[in-house]
């Protein structure tokens, strides 16, 4: 039961975060909200940041309908870009705030947050390796490399969305970096 009260705790954290941002949500509210005690609440976390550092992983664990829709894609360029399109749905439907929170906290102990995740990877790999193989990615480096680089693009994206404090300025801009890092085949660009 203790597992579940935690998650319990983190999901309705997360709404309240969604909604009100999470620098305007104190711990009394979210155990207001839970119906819980402060003692319960410090019973299953250590702060209102570790809810911060337990969100990455759902956000990845939520790319499997995702994956579903990218299985679905045309092309395995696409199924690739479905991925990243979902990290970018994920990441704005959390917000701003939530995001800065979890690159600060990481900035001052590196907690994993950021972090390859073991089957995404694999996932994205095989497609870059399968869009090489037929020609839909022209760049021939190591397809793990090349993932790499594109995660860490996409990170720098996610990081100034951060700084920025703007909108994120929808996919277009994480698309057509990612087009021109992998030399996707013109027949499957949507940027020049």
């Amino acid at each position: 039961m203790s597992s579940r009260t935690r998650d319990f705790i983190i999901n309705k954290a997360c709404e309240l975060f969604m909604h009100r941002g999470y620098n305007a949500v104190t711990v009394q509210e979210i155990c207001n909200a839970c119906n819980i005690s402060k003692p319960t609440f410090y019973y299953h976390l250590r702060s209102k940041e570790e809810i911060i550092l337990n969100i990455y992983d759902p956000i990845v664990k939520n790319l499997t309908g995702h994956l579903m829709n990218a299985l679905l894609a045309d092309n395995y360029w696409e199924q690739l870009m479905v991925i990243f399109e979902s990290l970018v749905q994920e990441s704005v439907k959390f917000g701003i705030d939530v995001h800065r929170q979890l690159f600060i906290s990481n900035l001052n102990n590196d907690y994993g947050s950021f972090d390859f995740r073991e089957e995404l990877t694999r996932v994205a790999v095989n497609l870059v390796e399968k869009a090489q193989q037929v020609g839909q990615i022209r760049n021939q480096s190591p397809a793990k490399a090349l993932y790499e680089a594109s995660a860490y693009a996409f990170l720098g994206y996610e990081l100034t969305w951060c700084i920025k404090g703007e909108a994120f300025k929808g996919f277009d801009h994480v698309r057509n970096a990612l087009e021109q890092l992998y030399d996707v085949a013109p027949t499957y660009r949507k940027y020049d």
